[in-house]
């Protein structure tokens, strides 16, 4: 049988593999700007809780916002140091970051409904639109 569509396939893609652990890298899946709108969204919501950490450790849940924005925090370092070299990488980080961004979210709201927080003060927050 001869193949046609595998050796074309192997050209385009072969070179995106790490010798090491022959694992697929591929560099171009994202466009640069959007590699750098996401980033400039992570740490902005990232700096965001870092600001209400005081007001956090407060509630009934402190551990597990504690957990989510060390974890938050280690996500965005990997992202920021992925997206050269491996697209898979960050696009996975960016998962993470977003996935506990979301469950954070999910337990100010469980808070906010045994009326927990407040109406909120005069703040500076970073905003995250992008």
């Amino acid at each position: 049988m001869a193949y046609h569509y595998i050796p074309w396939i192997m050209e385009q893609e072969g070179t995106a593999f790490q010798q090491v652990h022959n694992r697929w890298r591929p560099q171009n899946l994202l466009f640069l700007r959007q590699v750098q709108l996401i980033l400039k969204d992570m740490r902005s919501r990232s700096a965001n809780l870092e600001l209400a950490r005081d007001e956090l450790v407060t509630l009934s849940y402190a551990e597990k916002y504690i957990k989510y924005l060390r974890r938050m925090r280690i996500w965005l370092r990997e992202a920021e140091f992925a997206w050269h070299a491996d697209h898979l990488k960050f696009l996975k980080s960016v998962a993470g970051f977003y996935s506990d961004y979301g469950a954070v979210l999910r337990l100010l709201k469980m808070e906010q409904l045994r009326g927990l927080p407040t109406e909120p003060a005069e703040t500076k927050l970073i905003p995250t639109g992008v």
